[in-house]
């Protein structure tokens, strides 16, 4: 499984936001990983939700510190948009 796949069903089973760490962990308790794979697990989350939170519109968000930053290794996923962009009555 990817590591964006791993995060996305983490957060979903979860919810709330939680430490690439953390995340790694309960994808392990999920069996969405293999023993060998949970040392690495960590770093691969943090790289790929890092890249993917910097996209135009990326499913994953940082968590602000509340000091102008970001906390580390911290995401949640981003609420999906419940309406349509276009106006009422027009079809998309």
């Amino acid at each position: 499984m990817k590591p964006l796949e791993i995060a996305k069903n983490v957060l979903e089973a979860k919810g709330g936001l939680l430490h690439v760490n953390d995340m790694a962990t309960i994808a392990h308790e999920m069996e969405l990983c293999s023993e060998s794979e949970i040392k690495d697990l960590p770093t691969l989350l943090s790289a790929a939700l890092s890249k993917e939170s910097k996209t135009k519109k990326p499913f994953f968000s940082k968590i602000k510190d509340g000091k102008g930053g970001y906390e580390k290794g911290v995401y949640r996923l981003k609420k999906s948009k419940r309406f349509p962009k276009g106006k009422w009555g027009q079809k998309i």
